[in-house]
């Protein structure tokens, strides 16, 4: 067999191979437009009641992000997605996704330390909340980063810490805080 017939099998079998992949990727010659507004739409299906509806918008909101068209907003949606399917480990890897675009975000690590929590993941949590807090003063969520990094404090024994925190979140709020026995006996 001679070498030019070697290199057309080859770029033969590559062509063949590439058309498969993108013709396997219903979305890949989607408007992107249409695509986001699907994303959208299930997501609020999903909140609306329809819970399979939060698989779907995370897949489009993942090809999103895939065909290059991941803005903030298209990360931090698809982190609700996520979230709302109760999925956190993949909420967690979404953040972290986000993370490598938007580093300085503060909104996406706090609730990265969020999702760290709820997975058991204390140490990595306090670590996000104490690089988030300092920097938050003055943002929404600065009380419940507070209670939170308590309640990774709590679950590390760090007591004192966990209330001394609890007290300077509740001391910011309206709501009543629960303590962290009562909190982590549901």
């Amino acid at each position: 067999m001679n070498i030019s017939r070697i290199i057309t099998i080859v770029l033969t079998i590559g062509a063949i191979v590439f058309v498969v992949l993108i013709l396997s990727d219903p979305y890949f010659f989607a408007n992107t437009k249409k695509m986001r507004k699907n994303a959208e739409a299930k997501l609020e299906e999903g909140i609306m009641g329809n819970p399979n509806a939060f698989k779907e918008a995370s897949y489009f909101f993942n090809s999103l992000i895939d065909q290059g068209h991941g803005d903030h907003q298209t990360h931090d949606l698809l982190y609700w997605s996520y979230r709302y399917d109760k999925n956190f480990t993949q909420a967690e890897e979404a953040l972290n996704e986000a993370l490598e675009v938007y580093p300085d975000d503060l909104g996406f690590l706090y609730h990265r330390a969020e999702m760290r929590l709820e997975l058991g993941k204390y140490e990595e949590a306090l670590h996000d909340y104490n690089a988030v807090i300092p920097a938050a003063n003055d943002k929404s969520f600065y009380y419940d980063a507070l209670y939170g990094r308590g309640a990774a404090r709590y679950k590390l024994g760090l007591k004192e810490e966990a209330e001394e925190d609890r007290l300077k979140a509740q001391a910011l709020t309206q709501d009543t805080l629960q303590t962290y026995a009562v909190y982590f006996k549901k």
